[in-house]
């Protein structure tokens, strides 16, 4: 069984190909991506594998990628800018079109295994590249521990966001997404609401700046003390919803660099997978392989990632809902 995942990051695009725990890596920048996607498809295509998994931004319940509507990339997007199809948007779109056994992979927010409570009135609890390396994560661990003994924190640290989740019997039960928790390298993460409500409509730019590395170009400071930080108050948020979870996976371009403060309050571990690759393309790899009936399917299984199926708006109040429907309507019918 030979499996493909793809991780869409905020610096470099990555294919992973798996074979029998072996990998073959493909990397691309991400702004030659966006300027010529051509070289990206290309790969794509010519990958011999049973199935590739990723590419999906915010997730969407596991569909494949040429039977995707116009607004289901939206939700996968969550773009609304009416001037021009901004990245990862326009690459889907373009994949759509194309013969390959490509599918999506669901958000955290999807999964069945978080509580509602835990999902209210929130849209981001990590990308669908956050789920995947929660997946490796859970998989590496089975060297040590079975499925259901398994509890653990992972903190993701990349160059644009940070994402916390908390594992508990081997399955995801709560999260702070990128745009959810404490800044991350690049992004600002949770906004103020009082401040948003001052900023009123604002491009999406705004939710790829304002992070750690904004900060120290205009009053100075040690970004990675900073980052070190943040990361440290995203993992006691979860600490309640985790249980017993002594151990923390570090993931992402700033795993290394963080670590030192993580490890004064958990016992820290760089999660790895089964090379230098990035964590996310392979645990994305490894639910591509279970898509196809290959040997990681019990984990996924396990997971309740294939019971996700729900939208990412359902778990808004009525009130905040109705506003946000009615203007993502209006909006999507001008385009």
């Amino acid at each position: 069984m030979t499996s493909a995942g793809v991780d869409a990051g905020t610096k470099d695009y990555e294919i992973v190909v798996v074979r029998r725990n072996d990998c073959e890596v493909y990397r691309f920048r991400s702004e030659s991506v966006k300027e010529n996607a051509s070289e990206f498809i290309e790969t794509l295509q010519s990958l011999e594998v049973d199935a590739i998994a990723g590419l999906s931004g915010y997730g969407l319940p596991i569909k494949k990628f040429s039977e995707l509507s116009d607004y289901e990339i939206f939700l996968m997007t969550l773009n609304l800018d009416t001037e021009k199809a901004m990245g990862l948007r326009s690459l889907i779109r373009e994949l759509r079109n194309k013969d390959l056994n490509l599918y999506t992979i669901p958000g955290v927010i999807h999964l069945p295994t978080i509580p509602k409570w835990r999902k209210f009135n929130k849209l981001d609890l990590g990308t669908y590249d956050k789920l995947c390396s929660a997946v490796l994560a859970v998989f590496e661990f089975l060297a040590e521990k079975r499925l259901e003994e398994q509890n653990f924190l992972l903190a993701e640290v990349g160059y644009g966001f940070t994402s916390v989740l908390a594992v508990k019997g081997g399955k995801i039960v709560d999260a702070l997404g990128g745009t959810s928790g404490f800044s991350g390298y690049s992004s600002l993460g949770s906004m103020d609401a009082e401040l948003a409500y001052l900023l009123g409509e604002f491009p999406k730019e705004i939710v790829f700046s304002g992070g750690v590395r904004d900060y120290v170009l205009e009053n100075n400071g040690d970004e990675i003390e900073i980052l070190s930080e943040f990361v440290l108050k995203d993992l006691k948020a979860l600490e309640i919803s985790a249980g017993k979870a002594e151990l923390c996976f570090l993931s992402g371009r700033f795993a290394r660099e963080v670590e030192p403060v993580i490890s004064e309050f958990y016992e820290t571990r760089i999660l790895h997978g089964f090379c230098d690759a990035k964590q996310s393309a392979q645990g994305a790899a490894i639910i591509a392989n279970a898509i196809a009936n290959g040997e990681f399917r019990k984990v996924v299984e396990h997971m309740e990632i294939f019971s996700a199926k729900e939208c990412i708006f359902d778990n808004l109040s009525e009130k905040v809902r109705k506003k946000v429907l009615e203007r993502v309507s209006k909006i999507l019918e001008l385009q």
